[in-house]
């Protein structure tokens, strides 16, 4: 149980280490061109951020917990030093790092007065501090912090706003489809991303297409709808009107529901809210689209509920507007079944199903495989990996392993979380499990595990930690002998389920590296640079299946922010052939032309275009099943 007195340092020192993570994990996935050993480092700096996340979940009330959350910064800030003092792209961070500081400042400029203004009024609001005036008093000062929102946001800072990418593109397009009357899972706008490339970008899939239908579920269109209908002009015009509007909109919408959201008793003792405004602040730097601030507004709801009848309306919506808000819903659901009951849980589970249906039924009806298909495609390894996560990253360094088997990973991921919820009966723990969830997801991006952090410092803030114990003094014995016996023999079975999961994570590990080997077994290496045009990168096929191998090249310039080339929607062409492959090594009809057909036991030679203002590069090889990342040509391989 939550204590006032206890665990106040310790939550500074978690919530100081968490804004660390955002911020280092922001410029790496801004800068991605490091050497492997930094990667490495930065890998096991987010795990030991992961392992401090958990036992702040599990201990924070523990009277000496802040020694060890203080030797859990320590040790994240020595990995931070050890790396700066010996890898090369360091200074680079440092350089893009000023160029940071801007919007993180606006950010706490703008965020952090707002939701201690918005709090404020609330706390008149509920305690009656000025009698009679008091809920006028707050209601006043509620207002006045959303007008300073957007004063300070659109005049006083600048407008940051979020990029119109491709998400935008296809929740756009797909409003347009129900507008018409039509199916927005049977419609495909790839022509649109393809001759847009460079406007809206596109995210590739292993076949070697791209996602250009719409792969969320239906509130991910819905919450924008209003926006579109007002907005107007060109597509163009109307999805950045739209995405801007929305964007100021639903950031303002997820402070006040936080702020009413707080424990009445937290708002009295304000100092100890410093540390989750701090990382809620933070969160807000690293948005990359209008979704993320729907998800910060659900997950506040679902804390706030997640101890009441109602709570599966708004676990249903939440698991309407994106996949990745999946994790923390079923972890929710998992922690109410251990903390009131089977009967509950059941009740919240068909309740959240029956409102998820009602939901989206409609267009489930219309095309039931359609919409399967695509709203799975994120989680069923459809996506070329974005190996930022540390565990997919670490094992295809290391260990390499196929697509599926970091699929199972992350699946087998999350029944790990779910057993560590139940065993435990803690809701801060559905935030520190989601981040080992996201931890193992193979295209995640670090807004991901961010968000874990947020839920963590969300559901501490909005009741503390503290239950809702049901009047009957029976039950609460039950519940409090349940508690305190948690290292007893009750626990055993949640003890030998995370074995069982551990192992489970083991077997597939061995398993699909062993397919990983045969049947794909790439390696390759730089062989020097022709005509100070190419770089010449030697591919062997060490697996026993000849396949078809799809090329492409990342490189950073100057500003060290990635550039892919090798797609039709590129230019130029960078791949040529110094092989026998010639007329093999090209296919029509993908978003990526550059295939090679490799026979097992063979090497190829690949002459790679260095585009003019590449400082580093690498190729990425792929199939329908593996993927592998050749080393990076770093600066000094160019002369």
């Amino acid at each position: 149980m939550y204590s006032e007195n206890n665990g106040t340092l310790g939550g500074a020192l978690f919530a100081l280490a968490t804004a660390i993570f955002m911020l280092v994990m922001y410029l790496y996935q801004s800068n991605l061109y490091f050497s492997s050993g930094l990667s490495v480092f930065i890998s096991v700096f987010s795990i030991a951020y992961l392992c401090f996340a958990i036992s702040f979940s599990l201990y924070k009330d523990r009277g000496r917990f802040w020694i060890f959350g203080a030797a859990m910064l320590s040790l994240m800030l020595s990995m931070l030093a050890v790396s700066y003092g010996i890898f090369e792209s360091i200074p680079k961070i440092g350089a893009t790092a000023l160029g940071e500081v801007f919007g993180v400042a606006v950010a706490l400029a703008i965020i952090f007065p707002t939701m201690v203004i918005a709090m404020l009024g609330f706390y008149f609001w509920r305690h009656g501090i000025a009698s009679r005036h008091s809920k006028k008093i707050g209601a006043i000062l509620v207002i006045v912090a959303i007008l300073l929102f957007f004063y300070y946001q659109i005049y006083g800072f600048g407008y940051k706003g979020v990029n119109v990418d491709d998400e935008t593109a296809i929740a756009y397009y797909s409003y347009n489809a129900i507008a018409n009357g039509q199916d927005p899972y049977a419609i495909s706008i790839n022509g649109i991303l393809e001759s847009n490339a460079t406007t809206y970008g596109f995210t590739p899939t292993m076949n070697n297409q791209i996602i250009g239908y719409l792969d969320y579920p239906i509130l991910f269109v819905l919450m924008m709808a209003p926006f579109y209908y007002f907005a107007h002009g060109s597509a163009g015009a109307i999805m950045s009107s739209a995405n801007a509007a929305a964007y100021l909109a639903f950031i303002i919408i997820a402070i006040v529901i936080f702020a009413a959201s707080v424990e009445k008793s937290k708002l009295a003792g304000f100092k100890a809210l410093i540390p989750t405004l701090l990382v809620i602040s933070l969160f807000f730097v690293q948005i990359p689209s209008v979704e993320y601030s729907i998800m910060l507004v659900l997950l506040a709801l679902v804390f706030y509920s997640i101890d009441k009848w109602y709570a599966f309306v708004f676990l249903a919506v939440a698991a309407s507007v994106q996949e990745l808000l999946w994790v923390p819903v079923l972890l929710a659901v998992v922690y109410i079944f251990a903390d009131r009951g089977f009967r509950a849980g059941l009740k919240t589970s068909l309740g959240s199903a029956a409102v998820f249906l009602v939901i989206n039924a409609y267009f489930i009806i219309q095309g039931p495989m359609e919409y399967i298909r695509h709203v799975f495609a994120p989680i069923s390894g459809a996506l070329v990996p974005f190996l930022l996560s540390p565990f997919p990253y670490l094992i295809n360094s290391y260990y390499p392993v196929s697509i599926n088997g970091l699929e199972y990973l992350f699946y087998i991921s999350i029944v790990l979380g779910a057993v560590a919820v139940y065993a435990t009966r803690n809701k801060l723990m559905i935030g520190a499990m989601s981040i080992m969830a996201y931890f193992f997801l193979y295209h995640s991006l670090i807004t991901y595990a961010a968000l874990g952090g947020v839920m963590i410092f969300m559901a501490l803030a909005i009741d503390a930690g503290k239950r809702n114990w049901h009047k009957k003094k029976a039950h609460r014995v039950r519940k409090y002998k349940a508690k305190r016996a948690f290292l007893s023999r009750k626990m055993m079975p949640g003890l030998i389920a995370i074995a069982m999961a551990v192992f489970a994570m083991a077997s597939v590990t061995l398993y699909f590296h062993s397919a990983y080997s045969a049947n794909f077994g790439i390696s390759a290496t730089y062989n020097g640079i022709k005509n100070n045009t190419y770089a010449i990168v030697e591919i062997k096929d060490n697996g026993t299946v000849a396949s078809n191998v799809s090329v492409l090249v990342s490189y950073s310039g100057n500003g060290i922010i990635e550039n892919t080339e090798g797609f039709s929607a590129s230019e130029p062409a960078i791949i040529t052939n110094d092989s026998d492959c010639v007329g093999e090594c090209m296919a029509e009809n993908y978003i990526n032309y550059n295939i090679l057909h490799l026979h097992g036991g063979k090497t190829y030679s690949v002459a790679v275009l260095i585009p003019p203002n590449a400082t580093e590069m690498r190729c990425l090889l792929y199939t329908d099943d593996y993927f592998y990342e050749c080393p990076r040509l770093m600066p000094g391989m160019f002369k």
